[in-house]
């Protein structure tokens, strides 16, 4: 049953990825709508539909997080982790990936397991590693 769940889910994210454009997004982030306001960001970053500009992407991921939404709260640890659109910095990549853990991101529980385990912008400890990696395992098979 789970697998049908996971289908349908990848479905669904496939199909709002092709009705993304960029005048949706920008009219939903003016409106502070913290999911348009990610995608709006998610544009910027890959170009969709208006040039490339990673700093754009980055304040708009950052604004996503700042109104709870865990999906910029993990892109703008991706965005620092990685130095797009800001400097690198282990520790605030960190920082937003157990944020977006704690919030119930499936891919900053993951993040912040793996900066556990290998001490990245946190000191290593297996303990706390497999804290967030068996939570990880859990989510794959309940969603």
């Amino acid at each position: 049953m789970s697998k049908d769940i996971n289908l349908s889910k990848i479905v669904q994210i496939t199909n709002a990825f092709i009705k993304l454009n960029f005048d949706d997004c920008q009219e939903f982030a003016n409106n502070n709508n913290p999911e348009g306001t990610f995608w709006l960001g998610y544009c910027y970053v890959f170009g969709i539909e208006i040039e490339k500009d990673e700093k754009k992407a980055f304040t708009y991921y950052q604004k996503s997080a700042d109104m709870n939404n865990s999906d910029g709260m993990y892109y703008v640890g991706h965005c620092y982790y990685l130095g797009i659109g800001v400097e690198i910095d282990e520790e605030k990549a960190f920082e937003y990936y157990l944020k977006s853990a704690e919030s119930g991101n499936y891919m900053g529980i993951f993040k912040t397991a793996v900066c556990y385990r290998y001490g990245i912008g946190v000191e290593k400890n297996n303990t706390k590693f497999l804290h967030w990696i068996k939570k990880w395992v859990i989510y794959l098979f309940i969603y």
